[in-house]
This record gives C-alpha cells, sequence and structure tokens, in this order.
C-alpha cells in the first residue's frame, strides 16, 4: 500500500563500526553520524551553512570563534546547549578517551598538550560562556577550521548518556540521543540500520525523507542483484 511515505534505500559493504561521534573512524561512521547528528556547521555542496549555530564572529586576528546556537533540542526533547559542544569536543581531545581521531584538534588551543597529558582536559580552548554561546580559542589563525566542524568529532555530546551506558554507549539505537535531521530507529548489527525522520530537529520542515534504510551487504554481486529487484 502506498503510506505516501518517502523512503531511500541503499546498501554500504561493511556494518558501521562505530555511532560515537568521538571515535568515528570511517567513512561509514561518518556518514551515519552526519545524518542522525549535527555540528555547529553544515558543509553542503561544498559551502559552510549553518548547522546548530545560527551564526558566527571570528576575531579580526583569526585566533577567536564565537558560535551563537539557536533553539534546538535533542531527540528526546532537552535543549542542545553549548555546554554539549564543550564536553564533546573536550572528549574528542582527552587521551582517556582515546579517539583515533583526536589529531584533528590540533588547531585548537593546547588541544595536543592535552592529549599527550601535560595539560587537563579544562584547559582546552573551548568554552561554553552560556548555553547559547561556544567560544573556540585556536593556536593559530587556521582559515580552514570552521569547515572541519563538520566532522563528528566535534559535534555536541550527552555526558548523561555516555556515563549511564559507559562501554556501551552508541551501541544500539536505543543507547543514542540525536541531533540530527534524522534519528536511528534500529540497528540489526551487521543487516541494516533504519533511520527515521527525527521530528524534534530544528529544520525538519526541509526534510524530505521519511525513512532511510542503510543495507549491509558484504557482496557487491548481491547488492546489484538487489538493486535490479
Amino acid at each position: 500500500e502506498d503510506t505516501g511515505r518517502k523512503v531511500l534505500t541503499y546498501s554500504v559493504n561493511t556494518d558501521v563500526p562505530t555511532l560515537d561521534n568521538s571515535l568515528a573512524n570511517s567513512v561509514p561512521s561518518i556518514t551515519i553520524t552526519n545524518q542522525i547528528q549535527e555540528g555547529l556547521i553544515r558543509m553542503h555542496d561544498g559551502e559552510i551553512i549553518p548547522g546548530i549555530a545560527e551564526d558566527w564572529d571570528i576575531s579580526e586576528d583569526g585566533i577567536t570563534y564565537t558560535f551563537h546556537l539557536r533553539d534546538a533540542e535533542w531527540s528526546d526533547g532537552e535543549p542542545i546547549t553549548a555546554y554539549h559542544f564543550e564536553y564533546g569536543i573536550r572528549r574528542l581531545v582527552d587521551p582517556t578517551t582515546a579517539s583515533p581521531y583526536s589529531f584533528i584538534s590540533e588547531p585548537i588551543k593546547n588541544a595536543m598538550k592535552i592529549n599527550s597529558g601535560e595539560l587537563p582536559v579544562e584547559e582546552l580552548g573551548v568554552k561554553a560562556l552560556d548555553d547559547k554561546t561556544l567560544e573556540i580559542t585556536l593556536e593559530q589563525p587556521t582559515p580552514y577550521f570552521l569547515g572541519m566542524l563538520d566532522m563528528p568529532h566535534f559535534y555536541g555530546a550527552r555526558k548523561d548518556f555516555i556515563e549511564e551506558y559507559g562501554q556501551d554507549y552508541a551501541a544500539d539505537a536505543d543507547k543514542l540521543v540525536y541531533s540530527g535531521p534524522f534519528i536511528l530507529k534500529e540497528w540489526k548489527h551487521e543487516d541494516r540500520l533504519i533511520l527515521e525522520k527525527n521530528e524534534k530537529y530544528w529544520n525538519k520542515d526541509k526534510v524530505n525523507l521519511d525513512e532511510v534504510n542503510v543495507i549491509v551487504v558484504t557482496d557487491p554481486n548481491t547488492a546489484l542483484a538487489m538493486y535490479e529487484n
């Protein structure tokens, strides 16, 4: 029956290794995370557009970035704040997280010294000034820094979920909370991920799909046959 739902189905050749945005280490992880979470900005066709931050200011010396967050909510209705971004970026840099991508935080003030254990994580140049204002201070002017913020590693994170689930955080659909256009409705490991439109997403009126099915098909011939069917 035609319910009028718009569904996109596509296949990937490997299950997503992780949906913990601090640990994302591959194209499948980054691609899905980009659909279920959102950063301060979003890259679209090579252009930087506002994400959770509706606008930002860059100091004349190119060192200090001040992001002004819009009214947005996590999928469980909790407001998204600058403190979630402060926590998320600190977590990337914190050596105890052991993120394989911690090196991408290098432009941020003190990031590498913190990552090597020389300084405490509180010394990172990322500070929530209030619920709606995030200040990021760099080591030196880095023109490409703004575009980097589309990487999942710089997204906001929920300390309550991470502490509650520990090692199991983000291991299943119900052990994660979502800030992006879609939520993960179901994750059948080694089989499929089912994404559903996030009704709490600030820009949901621009999301034209109701559902996305990502099917894990390790054999390319099988994928082709399924496509042709």
